[in-house]
């Protein structure tokens, strides 16, 4: 049990963290990412450096690698974004809502079987974003839900794409995980060399925390998912929903983000939605 509560303090520390910095400047925010995923690299490496080799790396090389590599870091500007103006409630939520996303996708890729049970999940998630999205809470309200749904989007794409690099059974995952992480450093340096004005030292050292929590999240996480190989549901429902309350009230007592009346009615909707995909994936329902 400890992997997995460790994973969910990580998950929730990493948005805490990055709305606690508050950094506006874009390149010290590619500085920010970049020192991150140089710390990601090199304890992926030290840790399962058995598993890393010349012949799996040249393997695990594929469309999916580079688009995760290249998505990944871009989904730091937006989520940045998104916590700036939407605040770390609804930031958290529609990140963990984007669950929906490899859920619908999975009916074409995976064959997955259609189940009313699955059709009213679906509806309830996209009812509580409704709901989340009803109240502006910006006085530019509509740059509020460009950046919510694209956090939406952005992170919905990334879990469809580890979802299928999980499934190759020729590769071993963090092969795969190494060489994302290697492609997202280079891209991060890409976004920090071409972007203007100047970076300073500080956000490089801010970074390095943040790698540590990102790692920290990712290998409990998987490290969790193998102590519960035969619940996997356990995790999920324990990840998603408690990052969806833990964020809600660190948003609304730590950072004093007002919550209305719809949104909380939104957050209970998403809540419900996720305890359904879990009890569908036990075949409960």
């Amino acid at each position: 049990m400890y992997a997995l509560i460790i994973s969910l303090l990580s998950s929730l520390a990493v948005g805490f963290y990055i709305k606690y910095l508050k950094i506006k400047n874009i390149k010290d925010l590619f500085l920010f990412v970049f020192a991150n995923y140089i710390v990601a690299i090199v304890l992926t490496f030290v840790l399962f450096n058995a598993q890393i080799n010349t012949t799996n790396i040249i393997k695990a090389f594929s469309v999916n690698t580079v688009v995760l590599g290249m998505l990944m870091p871009t989904i730091f500007y937006i989520l940045n974004k998104s916590l700036q103006l939407s605040g770390l409630a609804k930031t958290d939520i529609f990140q963990r809502m984007s669950l929906i996303i490899p859920v619908l996708l999975s009916f074409f890729i995976f064959n997955e079987i259609f189940t009313w049970n699955k059709l009213v999940a679906i509806a309830l998630s996209f009812i509580s974003i409704v709901l989340l999205l009803y109240k502006k809470s910006t006085k530019d309200g509509k740059f509020n839900i460009i950046y919510l749904l694209a956090v939406f989007i952005g992170y919905g794409i990334i879990d469809t794409l580890f979802k299928i690099l999980a499934t190759n059974k020729t590769i071993p995952y963090i092969v795969s995980l190494f060489v994302i992480f290697i492609i997202c450093g280079f891209v991060s340096l890409l976004y920090l060399l071409f972007s203007k004005g100047s970076a300073h030292f500080k956000n490089f050292l801010y970074g390095t925390l943040l790698g540590l929590l990102n790692f920290s999240n990712i290998y409990f996480y998987m490290k969790a998912h193998k102590i519960f190989f035969e619940t996997p549901t356990l995790v999920f429902i324990t990840m998603n929903l408690g990052v969806i309350i833990g964020g809600t009230f660190i948003g609304k007592f730590y950072f004093k983000e007002k919550i209305s009346k719809s949104a909380l009615i939104g957050i209970f909707t998403a809540i419900i939605s996720v305890v359904l995909l879990a009890l569908i994936q036990l075949h409960i329902l």
